[in-house]
């Protein structure tokens, strides 16, 4: 089969590559669509946790395709040496989830990765309610983007949306954002009194960022503020003063879907693919022939869309 096939740590090359067969508790799926994403591009690379421990494997941690009793499904992290980037992928059974009618395979697997990053965050992480004030420390991406209308659906009181491209967080209202603030080269103290101004005090925060944009976003926090951590863009450390974490009760939680168990990733990510059916939400992404994964590795680090390929 052909697939995006890494021989030495960095791009994968368009190849071909063995077929996976059937196991207990394995099935063959045949790939629609599979995305690239962040993580693809650090697992690649050798330096990751996931980074394969020998060569050649197929890269890819997500897609959307059939079964061979033709079920239209969501999967990830398939068997190793079998990646999401090939015609074929070898899966976990009990991992597979199924799409509903008249959602496409590309829409499908970008609301996984990305869209659990988006939601679970507010609705596990951060525990939202109705009417909270919800900041979003990053929020012009894919998952930034999802994350805005999430939180528009599940009754948020204002959304604010912090980051740097002005033109990028204008568009973010029309997916129901209340209001924005570019950092652009404000100091800390400017950026927490312009989050505060925009949000009315901040209830939860979802950081893709870390960094100072993060401390910023805690001090304009209301009492019993919670930062839910997701990313960390802007910096891998920093200090946070305990007077401003007492005096406002303020919490930090470290997020990642895995840590709420499968029952939970499968719940949010069908309520995901519910609202897009429906036509509650949307995702922007671009297909690209798998063919063409070199050139696509290289642009996926600069597109504020996700690329998808197409075996």
């Amino acid at each position: 089969m052909k697939a995006a096939v890494l021989t030495e740590f960095g791009v994968p090359t368009y190849a071909d590559h063995g077929n996976p067969a059937p196991a207990q508790g394995l099935e063959v799926i045949d790939v629609a669509a599979a995305t690239l994403n962040a993580v693809d591009i650090a697992i690649a690379s050798g330096r990751h946790y996931l980074s394969p421990m020998s060569l050649p494997t197929v890269s890819g941690i997500e897609g959307a395709g059939t079964t061979s009793d033709g079920r239209r499904v969501y999967f990830s992290l398939p068997v190793s040496p079998y990646g999401s980037m090939a015609q074929q992928a070898l899966v976990s059974t009990s991992s597979l989830i199924e799409l509903p009618d008249g959602l496409d395979f590309s829409t499908a697997a970008t609301l996984g990765n990305a869209g659990l990053a988006a939601l679970m965050p507010l609705t596990h992480g951060g525990r939202m309610e109705a009417g909270e004030n919800v900041v979003i420390l990053g929020g012009t991406g894919v998952v930034g983007r999802l994350a805005v209308q999430a939180a528009k659906l599940l009754g948020a009181g204002s959304i604010t949306v912090v980051g740097r491209d002005e033109a990028a967080l204008e568009a973010t209202r029309e997916l129901g954002a209340t209001a924005t603030v570019a950092v652009g080269d404000k100091s800390v103290d400017e950026v927490s009194a312009a989050i505060r101004d925009a949000s009315s005090g901040a209830d939860l925060i979802l950081d893709y960022t870390w960094g100072t944009v993060a401390l910023a976003a805690l001090r304009a926090g209301n009492r019993l503020v919670r930062l839910v951590q997701i990313g960390d863009r802007a910096g891998a450390d920093i200090t946070l003063p305990a007077q401003l974490m007492r005096s406002l009760g303020a919490s930090v939680h470290g997020f990642m879907p895995i840590h709420y168990g499968p029952d939970a990733v499968q719940h949010s990510y069908r309520a995901l693919t519910d609202w897009a059916a429906a036509g509650q939400i949307t995702v922007a992404f671009e297909n690209v022939p798998l063919a063409e994964v070199a050139s696509a590795w290289k642009r996926a680090p600069h597109t504020r869309h996700k690329l998808v390929l197409l075996p």
